[in-house]
């Protein structure tokens, strides 16, 4: 069964190795660039960096609370890292492809779920992109302003 999906993008300006140090940081950087609002109560379970790592949060959609488990894995480490969701069966890819001579990322977040099996799975699938969209947009603007004060005060 092929699973649904959906995905944002941005370029940032910082180079990919540096965005993949904050992401698979979860005991420190990666939760600073989440979205308050719509994930929160992130804590870790066991390791903390990188593939390995299990951590649980919970999301508020509808004034509906959903309790979720994580596991990290590096499928490419250096390039994706990703987290697969229980109970939800969700996959979340972070994707870092390096431009501009490698002085800039061009990153995806990317979160693929499997497909419907009944009614309510049916309306769950239609509002999950509703919800992704801001959350990823403000992900992706929160690494990038992450990273743009990290290299200012490296300066």
């Amino acid at each position: 069964m092929s699973k649904t999906r959906f995905e944002a993008s941005a370029v940032i300006d910082a180079r990919p190795e540096e965005i993949y140090a904050v992401l698979v940081d979860y005991r420190d950087t990666h939760p600073r660039i989440v979205p308050a609002g719509y994930l929160y109560n992130l804590k870790v379970e066991e390791g903390g960096y990188g593939a390995g790592t299990i951590f649980t949060y919970s999301t508020r959609i509808f004034g509906i609370e959903n309790p979720a488990r994580a596991v990290v894995s590096e499928p490419e480490p250096g390039r994706v890292l990703m987290e697969t969701v229980s109970p939800m069966n969700f996959v979340t890819t972070f994707t870092m492809t390096p431009i501009a001579n490698g002085q800039q990322t061009h990153l995806t977040i990317a979160t693929a779920w499997p497909p419907a099996r009944n009614l309510r799975e049916r309306l769950e699938h239609v509002i999950y992109p509703l919800v992704m969209k801001p959350m990823y947009t403000k992900e992706l603007a929160l690494i990038a302003a992450f990273m743009k004060s990290k290299n200012a005060q490296a300066v």
